[in-house]
């Protein structure tokens, strides 16, 4: 599949997830957690999208066509675009190096929303957009606010 900017892509994973004789439905549960869902879904999506190269350098995820993209998921804790050195106990957002990042880089970014696992929607967007969007310095969205990511580009 190819990528394109701004364009909602849905994927269904349901009846494809299974680990011993585990319940399915606590393993979909389990994977709305973005701690757990994280590498499978990186995975995933290196194999579902066209000329997309999982590389999982500091500061960016994937490669595309020269361009470096940051994965992030939308959990029911919603959306943090800084950097994952900047998220943790006693760790502060640093909003001028977040901007800086994005700059320095035309970061992209593709965000899925895990929120009702097995079903994920995915969009990649610029940084620069998550940037014109957040309504605070700390690179939070709610998950409220995130949805409404996804509700934008698909109108």
């Amino acid at each position: 599949m190819q990528i394109r900017l701004n364009h909602l892509y849905e994927f269904d994973l349901s009846g494809t997830i299974s680990f011993g004789d585990l319940d399915e439905s606590f393993l979909y549960d389990m994977f709305k957690d973005g701690r757990v869902c994280c590498e499978p879904l990186s995975r995933y999506l290196e194999k579902a999208f066209d000329d997309l190269i999982f590389v999982d350098i500091q500061g960016y995820d994937y490669l595309w066509k020269g361009r470096k993209i940051e994965k992030k998921q939308v959990t029911n804790s919603g959306l943090r675009f800084c950097p994952s050195a900047m998220i943790g106990t006693g760790r502060k957002v640093d909003f001028s190096k977040v901007v800086d990042h994005i700059m320095n880089n035309e970061l992209l970014y593709v965000i899925a929303d895990i929120t009702t696992f097995p079903k994920i929607r995915v969009i990649f967007v610029e940084g620069t957009y998550l940037l014109d969007n957040c309504l605070t310095k700390n690179c939070l969205f709610s998950k409220t606010q995130a949805l409404r990511l996804f509700d934008a580009v698909k109108s």
